[in-house]
């Protein structure tokens, strides 16, 4: 075998390539305009120089494929959008101070330099990071003693306090453009993650090379949305969640850890081996939010230099690979995730015999199927602790606005009333949010009928995701769930921003509701109760609220409570649960919407209703905190089951 040369790294402007002469050797050539890159190109040298007049034509073509892919982005896409949001910063270290020290060099050099900068220190072994740390005032220091890449992301997660969460690795410098371009990459309310692309720092040795070649962290020069569309187009193999990007270059909204939860603590070095990132990116698109990959997000990654090192870490990858595959069927039941595994890998590495990895990446994929198996009855989904929220009285004066959201799938013939009768309310300052959850019917051109509608389109996510999804595309400081196939009556709005005014302590206000059939005609309807005092213990005996859009809820609350998607069915009661259980909550007894009753109601469906109620219900136990909480459960375990055998 040939013995092994150097690339030589050099960063050339566009137009400055076409009469440079280098000495002999190879080289990795990467190509820019200004700050945003274009492309990269592989030069194998010889014993003469090397001039790229001879590539010029393969250059111009890399480039100029960038560059339009680029141009129809951004200009799809306001710039600079997202400059309003805070950033927090976190570097997981271990034993690494003279990297670490390189990493928070670079940041500190960035453009934007408005962000919170924490390194947590993952069990090193020695003092040596504590004092790099404190070598620069401002930087948050926070040991964590498990060992365990996701424990510390998560422990990172818990000290950051701004909306923007983003990644490094101490082994990462950062582009002086970095954080910017980071905060300006949110500017879409779907987007929950971005990453961007890892040039590498060096290619000195094999192994950086062959890591380079044939593992790289670079995902191309073309912005990519990955989204709930992307997600199924793939879930019949498997969504490979890892083309989205690397976790030395990632960020997040805090808002999508108290979605999905935190990353899974099983798929940590030393454990699974790796794959946390990607499992957080398929879990954001599994529950309908989306990933954005973009170039001009760039890092600059140190690799391993040994072999020795590149195959512990070729090993991990692949343990963790398939123990993420695993985790992924374990949470949501995709089949691909398991064919990917039981037909796919074999296929791929009967191609692969002949690379030098293949037998280090097989025993690592066997070594992750076993690990799975030894801790799948372990609850992964870590839930991010945080402070209690604090709510403090609830305002409602000339500037309120209230945010109607009609979550909608395949209810066109009803939607156009459920939008008149929010547009007919004596309380004028609302927000009509349509989420279209993947009609297949003429739902868009319903919305489009009336002016000032937003319409949000996204492919079959289900009425949880939905509506999570609504929130997330609102303004309003309150906000109001209602169904496609219901109606509001044109003072609900009023009554309930009213009980607000009366009872600002309020986490949540409801009314009472008719029964109406599909033609409009009234049905026999429960009667409306008030509801004053501890509220808990009323919906523990049973939903007394029955009605989803009789009930106004204050901002603040999401997301530290959202519709929990893993809920198959009484979401809503699943939601208004977990709320009562911490924050009054008040319900009246004024009639203040119709619930239309037709062959498409989940509720027709008696058994599955008592079934999931119940489940809904068992959900409480872990917060029960009395004898007499105890005792209303169980007495509303047993009205459950009553209430559906009649």
């Amino acid at each position: 075998m040939a013995e092994f040369k150097p690339y030589t790294i050099l960063h050339l402007q566009e137009d400055e390539f076409r009469d440079k002469e280098l000495p002999p050797g190879n080289y990795y050539l990467v190509f820019w305009r200004e700050t945003t890159p274009l492309g990269h190109y592989w030069l194998e040298g010889g014993i003469e120089p090397v001039r790229l007049k001879n590539h010029e034509k393969a250059i111009e073509e890399l480039i100029e494929e960038s560059v339009s892919h680029f141009i129809t982005y951004s200009n799809k896409i306001p710039q600079r959008a997202g400059e309003g949001y805070g950033l927090s910063i976190i570097i997981c270290t271990r034993n690494r101070p003279e990297d670490l020290d390189r990493c928070i060099r670079a940041l500190m050099g960035s453009v934007d330099k408005d962000f919170e900068l924490i390194v947590v220190d993952n069990a090193s072994d020695d003092d040596r990071t504590e004092k790099v740390v404190a070598g620069y005032p401002g930087v948050k220091y926070v040991r964590e003693e498990r060992p365990g890449l996701d424990i510390a992301r998560n422990t990172g997660i818990r000290g950051a306090s701004r909306e923007l969460v983003a990644y490094t690795d101490d082994d990462v410098i950062v582009s002086p453009e970095w954080t910017r371009e980071i905060k300006a990459a949110f500017v879409e309310p779907m987007v929950m993650a971005v990453t961007g692309l890892v040039i590498p720092q060096r290619l000195d040795s094999e192994a950086q090379y062959i890591f380079e070649r044939d593992w790289s962290f670079n995902k191309g020069y073309r912005p990519k949305l990955f989204d709930h569309r992307w997600f199924l187009s793939h879930a019949g193999y498997g969504a490979p969640a890892w083309e989205i990007g690397a976790g030395a270059n990632m960020a997040f909204r805090r808002d999508v850890f108290r979605l999905v939860g935190g990353f899974d603590e099983r798929l940590d070095v030393g454990a699974s081996g790796c794959s946390g990132d990607s499992e957080m990116w398929y879990r954001i698109l599994a529950e309908g939010w989306n990933c954005l990959y973009l170039p001009n997000v760039v890092v600059y990654h140190l690799h391993r230099s040994t072999i020795a090192g590149l195959m512990r870490q070729l090993f991990y990858y692949m343990r963790g690979h398939v123990s993420a595959l695993l985790v992924q069927y374990e949470r949501y039941a995709y089949p691909g995730d398991k064919r990917r595994i039981y037909r796919g890998l074999p296929q791929y590495y009967f191609k692969r015999l002949t690379k030098k990895t293949v037998l280090t990446e097989i025993r690592g994929c066997i070594s992750g199927w076993r690990y799975y198996h030894s801790v799948k009855k372990v609850d992964g989904r870590i839930r991010i602790g945080e402070p209690p929220l604090e709510l403090g009285p609830a305002v409602v004066d000339d500037q309120t606005l209230v945010s109607v959201i009609i979550a909608s799938y395949n209810h066109a013939k009803y939607l156009g009333a459920a939008i008149e009768s929010v547009l007919g309310q004596s309380f004028q300052r609302v927000e009509i949010v349509v989420v279209d959850d993947g009609s297949t019917d003429d739902t868009e051109a319903v919305c489009r009928q009336y002016e000032g509608v937003k319409y949000v389109r996204v492919e079959r996510v289900g009425p949880c995701a939905a509506r999570n999804i609504g929130v997330q595309h609102s303004r309003g400081s309150y906000i109001v769930f209602l169904d496609a196939d219901d109606l509001l009556y044109p003072e609900a709005v009023e009554l309930n921003l009213y009980h607000f005014s009366y009872y600002p302590d309020a986490a949540f206000v409801s009314g009472g509701h008719d029964r109406i059939d599909d033609r409009g005609g009234y049905l026999e309807s429960p009667e409306p109760v008030t509801k004053v005092g501890d509220n808990y213990n009323a919906l523990l005996q049973g939903n007394y609220i029955a009605m989803e859009a009789t009930v106004m809820y204050r901002r603040e609350l999401f997301f530290r409570y959202y519709f929990d998607p893993a809920v198959r069915t009484c979401e809503d009661y699943d939601l208004n649960l977990r709320i009562a259980r911490d924050f009054p909550v008040y319900g009246h007894s004024h009639r203040i919407a119709m619930y239309r009753i037709h062959g498409g109601n989940r509720s027709a469906d008696r058994k599955m209703m008592a079934q999931e109620a119940i489940k809904v219900l068992k959900r409480q136990e872990p917060g029960l905190k009395s004898e007499e909480e105890w005792a209303v459960y169980r007495r509303g375990l047993e009205n459950w089951a009553s209430y559906y055998d009649g």
